[in-house]
């Protein structure tokens, strides 16, 4: 079934359409992530090319080609916007997809995407694809995730994080919610467009201060985080497959509040752009 996945049909692709390109956020990656696991794991890695070196971090073309050539993939992580791909040998890829990443597996070369960066062959003949148009994606290795999490000061995954956590987060930072959610120090995987979700179907304003947060709109957030996530995942980050009830389709200059049908305001909040209702987040 995971070969059906069109991973270029999810958020990032339709957010791109109404309102220029966005960055694939922690659904879009879990999807990379049950895509690779599908098509993917305990195959033969044959050859793996690097097709342009400006993607690698903190690693060489051959390093890299190297450490991938004659292993298996053997199981993948997510953490935030990260995509742990387990080694045979115990280290790990890391894929992060900038704003345009996607992966494809794929079996004849007329299949392969139009900006493959890397591309692993597999000993059944088959190929994956990390495509990066922009270039603002990063394939590196790790030994260990946590020691990379913790290099790259990432907060506690989106998905994972619990009430107690959230109150630390938010209430250690004078910052706006909508800026602190996406804040990848503070909670790892909320972007742009969740964010939004999640803050209209919690009913709390974008420009409300995080530390001034009551208890009450703490669990609303909490509880709305992980529904909208969750949700976006079964979604397959399809924004047509997405409840009727949800912002995100009115994320554009004649959207309407699904709720109250009043029309959504776009503004600039810490340089980056929120949808909401003034009506229904107050």
């Amino acid at each position: 079934m995971a070969l059906d996945y069109d991973l270029k049909r999810s958020s990032l692709t339709y957010l791109a359409h109404v309102e220029g390109i966005t960055m694939p956020e922690l659904p879009d990656v879990e999807i990379f992530k049950h895509y690779l696991n599908a098509t993917s794991l305990h195959k033969k890695i044959e050859s793996a090319k690097v097709t342009d070196k400006r993607i690698l971090e903190s690693v060489s073309q051959n390093g890299l080609t190297n450490a991938l050539k004659g292993k298996t993939f053997h199981s993948t992580r997510r953490h935030g916007k990260y995509l742990f791909v387990e080694l045979n040998d115990y280290t790990f890829l890391v894929l992060h997809f900038g704003m345009t990443g996607f992966l494809k597996y794929f079996k004849k070369m007329d299949k392969q995407p139009d900006h493959a960066r890397l591309l692993i062959e597999f000993a059944n003949g088959y190929h994956l694809a990390y495509d990066c148009q922009r270039m603002l994606g990063q394939v590196s290795l790790t030994e260990k995730v946590e020691k990379f999490i913790k290099l790259n000061d990432l907060g506690v995954d989106a998905m994972a994080v619990d009430l107690e956590t959230l109150r630390d987060v938010l209430g250690n930072t004078r910052a706006k919610v909508k800026s602190a959610l996406m804040n990848q120090k503070l909670l790892a995987g909320i972007g742009n467009v969740y964010s939004d979700e999640i803050l209209f179907q919690a009913e709390v304003h974008p420009k409300t201060k995080a530390n001034t947060l009551s208890e009450e709109r703490l669990e609303r957030i909490l509880s709305h985080m992980r529904k909208v996530l969750k949700t976006a995942i079964d979604c397959r980050a399809d924004p047509e497959k997405m409840p009727k009830s949800y912002i995100l389709l009115q994320r554009h200059s004649e959207g309407k509040c699904p709720r109250c049908g009043r029309e959504i305001v776009k503004e600039k909040i810490s340089g980056r752009s929120a949808y909401f209702c003034p009506k229904c987040q107050r």
